[in-house]
């Protein structure tokens, strides 16, 4: 299983530290609730829509695809959660025998005494997931199985957090901070904050982190700690721009939000009303969307990153976005489902350009609009979407790590690099701003629209629209307008997360506390950091009980151990009888074109803007792939193959296939 799928799962599996992580919006009542057969007691929240089953000890919940499976099973008599996890998957299926991958740290949570997430290995071709989460209570286990289809596991993914991150002993009562006053923000807890930034990032290897915090309107630090680059030591400041990435998406439904105050759209209105062009692979889900509904992440398209990862650039028309989403088909019903796509955070970007400048091209209108209606009011004078602009400044470096665990630089430049695939879909995530700059659009979400000097930039209607929940993500947490709404502890944040190559950021507001933060890093080790400092400011100002450092330190651990097997997985420099079988030139109907070539003595994949090494590795199943080892791209799987003579690679991204297929030179 490649590193990406890892990430994947510690998401959607433990749910301690990474961004994605959130809580569901519903508490379970009393109909919603499971006891074990045998065993100590739990409850949970069931996920709703999949067929429930009670054989013997197990209690089984099946996905409505019918091809995954939850199983809770109470487990006696074990010396270890991994002997506790193998006697459940026995118990549920005698043939089972999967080897396990990575046994990760455990975790205390909801009244247990340790939980553990146990991987076992599969192979990328199969597209199928085995994992167990073990909860120990004494010498009483109980095990919660995942089993099936890693497709429909990640379009179900805020199901199975909610199954997951809900998991308790019966009776548990969670942590509930509803009830305290938020303590003020003293210059001690500024600085206790930023210790755990600095030593929490040194721990994760992440050289330079932007941070600003707000407290009643007033700015109580600006700045960061660690470097901008490994390259230059330069510290990190206020004003150092970072790629922002999917914390555009809020600014982009800000910009959505103005034109509706100015009367130019109204949020029921038909997309293909303003903007004909506007087209989905289904004629019934295309006059469906609404403009309330571009940002939801609620129509039941699935995520297509890949088609601009390896498809795109800066050159690149911003009506792609258009020409993607013609083709791109619903995988799940209107509403039904929490499904991310970025095409169509673009889409509302480049709607709201055209209704304000129709005679100019899409992408030049939504840069002007957002310029004059969003970053010109709210002061932010250092963001934009220009590359140029913002290496030619204060500017951090994208860093990730390498295949053998050091930092390293991600080669960016004004004209290339990883990050610029994003261009042509910069409304949902090309965005540059600065600790400074961020910290005045949290402001303007805690002031409801509010200027700092009085002055009223946004009804606070179209604000708070923005909050509304179109679909939950988890327990306790929903998606909006491009913007998360979560509880930790009763206390209800307003947030959002970032990722690009080698920049991992976060924006936190909690309006009953009047209090916000933003979060930036240089890092793909970045999102490692982003819960647990919301978490940390939360028990800085609610002296709620300390989880934030354990949390860091788990994920240390974690990452250790899936850095250390995936060397052990892997052939590197690839093996030559690998090597041998690869054409120099491949194309993808979907992907476009992309070469192999070697480079001082490395073979080396290039679709275009960017290029990465390769490893090679044989699966459990005799499946041979290639492996991506660039610091941005580490562990991607391509699988080698063969059809009608010529050489295949192809790639299985949660709820797609892609294949690469030899071009024979003439």
């Amino acid at each position: 299983m490649n590193s990406t799928r890892i990430r994947l799962l510690l998401t959607l599996v433990l749910c301690c530290v990474v961004n994605a992580c959130t809580k569901p919006q519903q508490t379970p009542n009393t109909e919603n609730i499971a006891a074990a057969v045998v065993s100590v007691a739990v409850q949970y929240q069931e996920p709703e829509g999949w067929t429930k089953s009670v054989q013997g000890s197990q209690t089984i919940f099946i996905a409505p695809e019918k091809d995954l499976s939850l199983v809770v099973i109470a487990v006696t008599k074990a010396n270890d959660a991994q002997e506790a996890a193998l006697k459940a998957w026995k118990m549920h299926d005698s043939d089972f025998s999967r080897k396990v991958r990575v046994n990760s740290p455990h975790i205390k949570k909801g009244g247990w005494d340790a939980i553990r997430s146990i991987e076992y290995q599969t192979s990328v071709s199969e597209n199928m997931l085995a994992y167990a989460n073990v909860y120990q209570l004494g010498e009483q286990w109980q095990v919660l199985l995942f089993d099936g289809n890693y497709a429909t596991y990640a379009k179900r993914s805020a199901a199975v957090r909610g199954m997951s991150q809900s998991f308790e002993l019966a009776g548990y009562k969670p942590e509930d901070l509803s009830q305290r006053t938020a303590q003020k923000l003293s210059p001690d807890k500024i600085n206790t904050l930023l210790s755990f930034v600095e030593e929490s990032a040194k721990a994760l290897n992440i050289p330079g982190v932007g941070v600003a915090v707000i407290e009643d309107g007033k700015v109580l630090f600006e700045g960061g700690v660690g470097i901008k680059s490994i390259a230059t030591q330069e510290p990190v400041t206020k004003d150092t721009a970072f790629m922002v990435a999917s914390n555009t998406k809020g600014m982009t439904t800000l910009l959505l939000a103005k034109l509706v105050e100015m009367g130019k759209l109204n949020w029921d209105d038909q997309v293909i009303s303003h903007y004909p062009d506007f087209k989905l692979g289904d004629k019934k889900t295309t006059q469906s969307v609404l403009i309330k509904h571009l940002v939801c992440a609620c129509t039941g398209l699935p995520r297509k990153d890949l088609d601009w990862i390896f498809n795109s650039g800066p050159n690149v028309s911003a009506t792609v976005t258009f020409t993607d989403l013609a083709s791109t088909i619903p995988t799940s019903s209107f509403g039904e489902l929490f499904q991310y796509n970025n095409q169509m955070a673009a889409a509302a970007g480049y709607v709201a350009g055209h209704i304000l400048y129709p005679e100019m091209e899409i992408g030049a209108a939504y840069d002007k609009a957002m310029q004059r209606y969003i970053f010109g009011p709210l002061q932010m004078q250092h963001t934009s979407f220009s590359f140029t602009q913002a290496l030619a400044g204060d500017a951090a470096s994208p860093h990730g790590l390498d295949l053998a665990g050091n930092t390293q630089l991600i080669p960016q430049s004004a004209t290339d690099g990883f990050n610029h695939t994003v261009t042509p879909y910069r409304p949902a995530g090309a965005a540059w701003s600065t600790p400074s700059d961020m910290i005045k659009y949290v402001q303007n979400e805690l002031s409801e629209g509010v200027a700092p000097d009085g002055t009223r930039l946004f009804t606070a209607e179209s604000v708070l629209k923005r909050r509304e929940s179109t679909v939950a993500t988890g327990a306790d947490a929903s998606y909006g307008m491009g913007l998360s709404s979560e509880k930790m502890g009763g206390i209800d944040i307003i947030e959002h997360g970032g990722s690009l190559a080698g920049y991992l950021s976060n924006f936190i507001a909690i309006p009953s506390a009047k209090v916000g933060a933003v979060i930036l890093t240089n890092s793909d080790e970045g999102y490692a950091l982003l819960k647990p400092f919301t978490r940390r400011m939360i028990e800085l100002l609610y002296d709620a009980e300390p989880q934030a450092q354990s949390q860091v330190a788990v994920t240390v651990e974690t990452n250790t151990l899936n850095a250390g097997k995936l060397r052990e997985e892997i052939t590197y420099p690839p093996a030559p009888e690998v090597v041998a079988k690869l054409a120099s030139l491949y194309n993808s109907p979907e992907l476009g074109s992309m070469t192999v070539t070697q480079i001082d003595g490395e073979v080396v994949l290039d679709p275009g803007v960017w290029k990465t090494a390769i490893a090679s590795k044989t699966s459990p199943d005799g499946s041979v792939s290639l492996v991506t080892i660039a610091p941005f791209f580490l562990g991607l799987e391509l699988i080698v193959g063969e059809s009608a003579g010529l050489s295949t690679l192809s790639i299985i991204d949660a709820q797609h296939t892609y294949t690469f297929t030899e071009v024979k030179k003439h």
